[in-house]
């Protein structure tokens, strides 16, 4: 075949384009679709990557009529108008074969004289075992451009009918027969009565399905949630297991332990669930502890394939506090944050910073290895706090450079002492609240203070005046005091106190009750030029009113 050669499509073969059942065969179609009247057969080849399939499909097409040279392209289709014209003069389909006369074999033979194997239409390329009966419909006429536009109107018509029926469908539809069973959903979630106060759809800005006033009853309390608003609702649709990528909560009021009870805290899955929730957001949040009580928290939780946590972080509302949980084998995972934190609005105490790990399970919160910043010092430790029977605690902890002047205003107001305040601590409590667990707690403090100051008596002064003197008010400027407190619900004992303050020196116990009554046995000893001064001293009073006494 001559590799200059140009082929263009027939009547026959335009028309079998656009009927992908004239030319079934995969090889032929591929080469008939490419044919267009500019390329030649090489060109073709190189396009296909085929040259001999490219030749053979071209001999076959020619020969069925689907293609011709194009010299010869203008000729054929003045003769298919012409072979059509004739069949509709004589009432026959177009694709019919036209009847024997004397002038057929001079048609053949005019037609294959042209110097083309293409001789006639009635040999168009089938599968095997199939026969054309009936040759293409002429080419459409086209439509008018005012009956296109009424077209395109009356179709733009019956989809905004469409659509409006649809809204109209949604914003009518009794969501609220849906109630049961979502009631009976959140009943297999939480494991205890849930009823639900209202369920409505939202459309804008997006399709919402809002669940209000939702109220869980349980043993360790009651729950409540303001909202659940279920994103992409369309998802709650058909049956099968139900997977929804987001949910939001708002103003949620629940007590800790119910929330680790539920069953997508576990470790793992039991029966599977009939919905899964990807990501769950909330916000104002509330969780409690007994009477304490974690407010304003927003953050996420994610859930696995399966149902189960995934991971969660939390924040309060003010960001002073970051939360992360990780599920474990043991229960959750901590990873505490904080900066500017106050544990409740009636604690004295704030943190400047604070970073911890914990471990929480139902009825007990473990904090270890927690560092911070707080009263202008240091604080590292570990605290341990049960709820599971009314309310325990211990802990302890490494004291470095803690203002002692913020230290005694925040948790003794009446005593003033100034210094940096090291040491070690350990205190544990118990009680029914929190208010009355932090009254009974025991402590012991082993207290070294620096370059400090002791406020409201001068011991110095009262050793200077000698035997039977009384010095009321005043202050003991000290280098270093160190001391054994022990801390109990009925008093502060303090042991091995030792002050020294250059020349002079103090040794000796106090005690001092909730009531604020100060009774203090001291040994003071000063070094003069000559001897060393040995002088017992009692320090006794209401804070911040003491009074010193010399004894003989």
């Amino acid at each position: 075949m001559d590799k200059n050669l140009i082929f263009a499509k027939t009547p026959i073969g335009d028309e079998a384009v656009r009927q992908s059942t004239r030319v079934v065969q995969r090889n032929l179609r591929m080469v008939l679709v490419q044919v267009d009247g500019k390329m030649s057969v090489e060109e073709l080849a190189a396009k296909i990557g085929d040259q001999r399939l490219v030749e053979t499909a071209l001999r076959e097409l020619e020969e069925g009529g689907y293609i011709a040279p194009t010299l010869e392209a203008v000729s054929v289709w003045q003769e298919s108008k012409q072979r059509a014209r004739k069949l509709k003069s004589l009432g026959l389909p177009v694709g019919s074969a036209l009847p024997e006369s004397p002038f057929s074999a001079l048609e053949t033979r005019t037609a294959g004289s042209a110097g083309s194997n293409f001789s006639s239409f009635g040999k168009p390329v089938f599968p095997a075992g199939t026969q054309q009966t009936q040759a293409p419909p002429p080419p459409h006429e086209p439509v008018a451009p005012g009956r296109r536009l009424s077209v395109i109107s009356g179709a733009a018509i019956s989809l905004v009918t469409v659509l409006l029926l649809a809204l109209l469908a949604v914003l009518l539809f009794p969501f609220s027969r849906f109630k049961p069973a979502i009631e009976a959903e959140l009943t297999r979630v939480w494991q205890a009565p849930v009823s639900v106060a209202d369920v409505r759809l939202t459309l804008l800005p997006q399709p919402v399905l809002h669940i209000s006033n939702v109220r869980i009853s349980g043993g360790s309390g009651d729950s409540a949630i303001d909202e659940v608003r279920v994103l992409s609702p369309h998802s709650l649709l058909g049956s099968g297991v139900h997977v929804l990528d987001e949910v939001e909560v708002s103003g949620a009021r629940l007590p800790l332990d119910q929330l680790l009870g539920l069953p997508l805290f576990a470790e793992r899955a039991g029966k599977a669930p009939s919905l899964i929730v990807r990501r769950l957001r909330v916000e104002g949040m509330s969780l409690s502890v007994g009477t304490m009580t974690l407010s304003d928290i927003k953050g996420h939780i994610g859930f696995r394939g399966d149902g189960l946590l995934e991971n969660a972080a939390f924040q309060t509302v003010d960001r002073s506090l970051r939360i992360e949980a990780q599920p474990t084998v043991h229960g959750l995972l901590l990873k505490i944050d904080g900066l500017g934190w106050r544990p409740s609005d009636e604690s004295p105490l704030t943190f400047d910073s604070i970073q911890a790990k914990g471990l929480l399970q139902k009825g007990k919160l473990v904090v270890h290895n927690f560092d911070a910043t707080a009263l202008g010092g240091v604080v590292r430790g570990n605290w341990l706090v049960d709820w599971s029977n009314g309310l325990a605690m211990a802990g302890d902890a490494t004291l470095e450079r803690l203002d002692c002047r913020r230290v005694t205003s925040t948790f003794v107001s009446s005593l003033w002492l100034e210094g940096y305040l090291n040491g070690a601590l350990r205190l544990r409590g118990a009680g029914r609240d929190w208010q009355s667990m932090w009254a009974g707690v025991e402590a012991i403090l082993n207290a070294d203070v620096m370059r400090g100051v002791l406020n409201g008596v001068d011991l110095g002064e009262a050793a200077r005046r000698g035997a039977g003197s009384i010095v009321r008010a005043g202050s003991t400027k000290f280098d270093r005091l160190s001391v054994l407190i022990s801390v109990s619900p009925q008093q502060v004992v303090g042991r091995d106190l030792v002050m020294n303050a250059g020349l002079f020196n103090a040794t000796g116990q106090f005690v001092a009750t909730r009531e604020r009554q100060v009774d203090s046995t001291l040994m003071i000893s000063m070094q003069t030029a000559a001897s060393v001064l040995r002088l017992p001293v009692r320090v006794s009073g209401t804070l911040p009113n003491l009074q010193a006494v010399s004894g003989r």
